[in-house]
């Protein structure tokens, strides 16, 4: 598969490590290093198997998490424990000011669209009907998540005998073509009903791709009103 996705526009390492501390409901200033360490390093695994570049942040954060989990292998004598700062102290900090710069510009973002709707008096409203579509990518549901599903229907997949000849072709040009036409057919295309022929590992990585691809560029919307709820691909409207 020579394709290949960049997604350091979708987000970064800082992000990916605050979802898995917000989806475990970890406490952020007592890391289980160890367990983050590890699901960092498979989510960069499933990247690769997907041939999808993440960029060099995420090789760097995760060499950061390696030292930060090895010096804490390291003796301390009971007459130093206080004297020693935690490892995990800076990446803590780091992590703590990134997610205040975030929810500052969530709020920056909020209070920019809001006055976007708003018109001095006496000057003409240029209106577009948007059929209470906001023009945003990914509504209720992050990118994680989403990789995180492919990741466990390529788990769930049954074994296959390494000599049997598996054939099955698939381009991602003839999947985004595929989806498109499902999305315009359906309008509302649920996940579930994509997923159910999803039977080889190619299949899967293939349509995780062109949703990505299809993201990037614009063309469909994925939404998720509730947080175990049916996913949802829909087209944005013109």
């Amino acid at each position: 598969m020579d394709y290949q996705v960049k997604i350091e526009n979708y987000a970064g390492p800082m992000d990916l490590l605050l979802f898995f501390i917000q989806r475990d409901k970890l406490n952020i200033y007592d890391i289980p290093i160890a367990q983050i360490t590890k699901e960092f390093l498979d989510y960069m695994k499933m990247m690769e198997m997907m041939n999808i570049d993440l960029g060099g942040e995420f090789v760097y954060m995760a060499s950061l998490l390696m030292r930060i989990k090895a010096k804490m292998l390291l003796p301390v004598s009971d007459a130093d424990v206080d004297l020693v700062e935690d490892p995990r102290t800076p990446l803590v900090q780091r992590l703590l000011e990134y997610q205040q710069y975030k929810e500052m510009g969530e709020q920056l973002q909020e209070k920019y669209s809001e006055h976007a709707v708003h018109y001095p008096r006496g000057q003409k409203m240029a209106y577009k009907k948007q059929n209470g579509q906001q023009n945003e990518p990914l509504h209720n549901i992050t990118l994680f998540t989403l990789s995180f599903i492919f990741q466990e229907l390529i788990h769930r997949l049954p074994d296959v005998n390494p000599y049997e000849l598996q054939e099955d072709t698939i381009h991602l040009e003839e999947q985004i073509a595929f989806l498109k036409e499902q999305i315009s057919s359906a309008k509302r295309l649920h996940f579930s009903t994509l997923i159910s022929d999803l039977k080889t590992m190619l299949r899967i990585i293939v349509n995780f791709m062109a949703i990505l691809e299809m993201l990037r560029t614009n063309q469909i919307r994925v939404e998720q009103e509730d947080p175990f709820g049916e996913i949802i691909l829909t087209g944005f409207t013109s």
